[in-house]
């Protein structure tokens, strides 16, 4: 018969033991050599520049990065945040596969971001709130003057996804378009609901209301720079702007009972094409 107080302590010594090597193996882990892996392999597979200033466990899972950027090889910064936890699935780890999440503080709003990697396609699903437009370095380098905040949702699996993106408080100020200067801008808010295939993405609704103008668009174009767009922009101005603009306005033929001006927009992203 097993003695149950030798049983306990025998049990109770290889807790300890292994206590003690978890514990160890946390304290004593080579983050720094994650960490250049990380970046190394960012750099190897998607031609982008990870840098990341530090990283601390806070678990036997969840990690902590701090100060992380994202750029192109040639500086131009796509991405940064100087907080982003990281969760291991152990679950799908179990099963041989990878599942991660991520939640960063960002641009005055927080995004999270699930991946899923295993045998099947990758699925990767984003979602964001509050992000503030105004300090995407971004657009400030390409000389957009535009603030609003922006949240929305995208999930992906293999080369199909879909998803949801709102901006509330949307201004645009001092922009060009070809040299040719637009109006300041303000809408209140706008929608966009788009589906994608490989790099086709499908506009299936897109709306920015405002109360000096209301713009509608359908369509799809190619995300490439010479990639196709096949676009219907429906535009309706307040009395105001409608007048102030009138030489703009009266070359746009195409007008429906609603007051809404249509065109279409064709050529490519890197040289688009209206016909009036």
């Amino acid at each position: 018969m097993i003695d149950k107080k030798k049983l306990v302590r025998f049990l109770s010594y290889a807790a300890y033991f292994a206590a003690v090597f978890l514990l160890f193996l946390f304290l004593l882990f080579p983050f720094d050599r994650v960490k250049t892996k990380l970046e190394s392999e960012v750099s190897r597979r998607a031609g982008l520049e990870l840098t990341i200033a530090h990283i601390s466990p806070r678990f036997f899972n969840i990690f902590h990065l701090s100060d992380v950027v994202v750029a192109t090889q040639q500086g131009r910064v796509l991405f940064e945040s100087p907080s982003v936890s990281t969760t291991v699935s152990l679950f799908s780890l179990l099963r041989g596969n990878l599942g991660l999440g991520l939640k960063a503080d960002a641009y005055g709003g927080d995004l999270r971001v699930m991946l899923q990697q295993g045998a099947g396609p990758q699925h990767v699903a984003v979602d964001a709130n509050g992000l503030d437009v105004g300090s995407y370095q971004l657009l400030k380098s390409l000389g957009l003057k535009l603030s609003g905040k922006l949240g929305g949702n995208f999930d992906m699996t293999g080369d199909t996804g879909k998803g949801r993106i709102w901006l509330k408080g949307l201004t645009s100020r001092d922009l060009k378009i070809k040299g040719f200067p637009i109006p300041d801008l303000d809408f209140d808010e706008c929608w966009l609901d788009a589906d994608l295939k490989g790099d086709r993405l499908t506009i299936k609704k897109l709306e920015m209301n405002g109360k000096e103008l209301k713009i509608q668009c359908l369509g799809d174009l190619v995300l490439r720079e010479r990639g196709t767009l096949n676009l219907v922009v429906k535009i309706k101005p307040s009395e105001r702007l409608a007048q102030e603009q009138s030489m703009i306005f009266s070359l746009i033929k195409n007008k429906d009972p609603e007051g809404f001006y249509q065109f279409s927009l064709g050529g490519t992203l890197s040289d688009p094409l209206p016909r009036l």
